[in-house]
């Protein structure tokens, strides 16, 4: 059986499955991969194509957990001969991370969603610290995807070993890899995790490496610095 030519982005038989009662109305499944006040980038199998929600979907999401995520999948009406597609249904997430809206204490929007593996981003220098490595574990482990540690900037710390088995006592037993990208030390086994058809996302506070680690990762420079704590995605298609 040939594979599907979204699988590379991650589509699987889970989603194959949940995709089945939106054929009837003809329509086709996309994977959201950016999202912005004006509309969302979707992968689909035309390409990449700018999208728009219906206003049912909108009308209807209770909060705003309901509302289409980057790294979701959802079910489009494709419009080809203007390069842009409608979303009509968001299809079932088997993970999230979520955050609390600004002003609510308890509504959340999710930031991140189908993710499978997350690497907590944390640096080995004046920032080390490993009660914000527990709370980021806390976060994976609500989300639903396999956390990893990775400490970054080995080569700005002097006693490695020593931070690393810190982190081992607060880890409960989830893989610590620390790395340096200046001198490459610890990158191939970060590689492992980068199975092509899997999602990996990176969880991390500003200033830790994420954006050169991913830029590291892909050979050239696609993702800049963030200024806040969020998540960036090492996207699967990358390492087909």
């Amino acid at each position: 059986m040939p594979q599907h030519p979204l699988a590379q982005f991650g589509w699987t038989e889970f989603f194959e499955e949940h995709f089945r009662p939106h054929l009837k109305s003809g329509l086709e499944p996309g994977r959201v991969s950016f999202q912005d006040n004006v509309g969302y980038r979707v992968y689909t199998t035309a390409g990449e194509l700018l999208a728009t929600m219906t206003g049912r979907l909108r009308h209807e999401a209770a909060t705003r957990e309901a509302l289409p995520a980057v790294g979701d999948w959802v079910a489009l009406k494709i419009r080809p001969n203007e390069g842009r597609a409608v979303v009509h249904a968001i299809l079932p997430r088997r993970s999230g991370f979520a955050r609390k809206v600004a002003g609510s204490r308890t509504e959340q929007q999710i930031v991140g969603a189908n993710i499978d593996t997350v690497f907590l981003v944390s640096s080995l220098n004046q920032d080390f610290s490993p009660r914000r490595i527990e709370r980021y574990l806390t976060l994976a482990w609500e989300s639903g995807a396999d956390p990893v540690i990775v400490l970054s900037k080995a080569d700005l710390c002097a006693d490695v070993s020593n931070l690393v088995a810190e982190v081992n006592a607060v880890a409960g037993g989830v893989p610590v890899h620390p790395l340096s990208v200046v001198t490459g030390d610890g990158l191939e086994a970060l590689r492992s995790y980068l199975r092509v058809g899997e999602t990996v996302a990176l969880l991390g506070s500003s200033g830790v490496g994420k954006s050169t680690l991913i830029n590291r990762f892909l050979g050239y420079e696609r993702q800049r610095v963030m200024e806040e704590e969020t998540l960036e995605y090492i996207h699967t298609e990358e390492h087909a």
